[in-house]
């Protein structure tokens, strides 16, 4: 009886991890519209856009619809974080399964993306 649990939970376990990364790799995200000309000046002259599809895409979706990552499109993003500040803080210090993007992007490319989410994907 013992050896039959053991076996169900191996099973179990291994068809988890099969199923993690079939979506891993199932995740095709949709592209994400383009900043407009003012959002990348008002960005510092950052293209926040190019910056998300590059680092955020593959989990929020493209057009910040959501996948493995929760969605930001929508206002959704700005409901969560009324506050800019808090969005960047867990964009920079990463959170749960979000990673952290200190020393992979600067201060500045953070704001961009953070910028772009709360305007153009906001659809605001």
């Amino acid at each position: 009886m013992l050896r039959r649990i053991s076996y169900v939970v191996e099973v179990l376990a291994l068809a988890a991890a099969v199923l993690t990364v079939v979506l891993l790799f199932a995740n095709s995200p949709t592209p994400a519209p383009p900043a407009s000309p003012a959002a990348v000046q008002a960005a510092g002259g950052i293209d926040g856009a190019a910056l998300y599809q590059r680092n955020c895409a593959g989990c929020h979706g493209g057009d910040g619809s959501g996948g493995i990552g929760p969605p930001l499109a929508g206002g959704r993003v700005v409901a969560r974080f009324p506050d800019p500040a808090e969005q960047i803080a867990v964009v920079t210090d990463g959170r749960g399964g979000m990673p952290a993007f200190t020393g992979r992007l600067s201060a500045e490319e953070i704001a961009a993306i953070v910028e772009y989410t709360r305007t153009v994907l906001a659809g605001g």
